[in-house]
C-alpha cells in the first residue's frame, strides 16, 4: 500500500488498483483517513505530489503584451502605408480574437505570422521581441518566427 500527496493541499490518494482520494484532516472521522494516519504513524511517507502540468497557451497575455510592443508599433505603422500589410494585420487581429475566444486556428495564425514578417520590413530586434512575446504567452511551442533571408 502506498499514498501520494496531491496538489490540493493535504488531500491524499491511495495508490492501488482503484485509487481513492482522501479529504483534508478536518474530515478525519472517515475510516480511510484513520487508516492513512496509522500508515503515517508506522513511519511511512507518502509520495510527493506530481508536478503541475505546464501552462497552456495564453492568447490574452500574448495579445496584451504584443499591443504595447515595438514590433506591434512597426506593424501598425507599416499598415498605414501598405494595403497588403493592412490586410495581413487585420487578418492577424481577427485570428487572435478567435484564439482568445477558444477557437485558435493554428495553421492560419502561423501563416499570418509568416505573411506579416515576409511582407513587412523588420529588424532582428523586432523578430527577437516577437519571439519573446510568443514565449511569454506560452505559444512558442505552437508558432515560430524567423525572417527569411533574401
Amino acid at each position: 500500500m502506498n499514498y501520494q500527496l496531491t496538489t490540493q493541499g493535504s488531500i491524499c490518494i491511495l495508490l492501488n488498483d482503484n485509487p481513492i482520494m482522501f479529504l483534508p484532516p478536518e474530515h478525519n472521522g472517515t475510516p480511510e483517513w484513520r487508516e492513512y494516519q496509522a500508515w503515517l504513524d508506522a513511519g511511512n511517507t507518502p509520495l510527493p505530489a506530481p508536478p503541475p502540468p505546464p501552462p497552456g497557451p495564453d492568447y490574452f497575455s500574448f495579445w496584451d503584451t504584443l499591443l504595447s510592443s515595438n514590433v506591434y508599433s512597426s506593424i501598425r505603422t507599416q499598415s498605414f502605408t501598405s494595403l497588403p500589410m493592412n490586410t495581413l494585420a487585420t487578418e492577424f487581429i481577427a485570428l487572435i480574437g478567435d484564439a482568445k475566444a477558444g477557437r485558435p486556428n493554428t495553421v492560419a495564425i502561423q501563416s499570418s505570422i509568416n505573411a506579416i514578417f515576409g511582407t513587412g520590413t523588420f529588424t532582428n530586434d523586432d523578430v527577437e521581441e516577437f519571439n519573446n512575446i510568443l514565449t511569454a504567452g506560452h505559444l512558442d511551442d505552437i508558432y515560430s518566427l524567423s525572417i527569411p533571408t533574401p
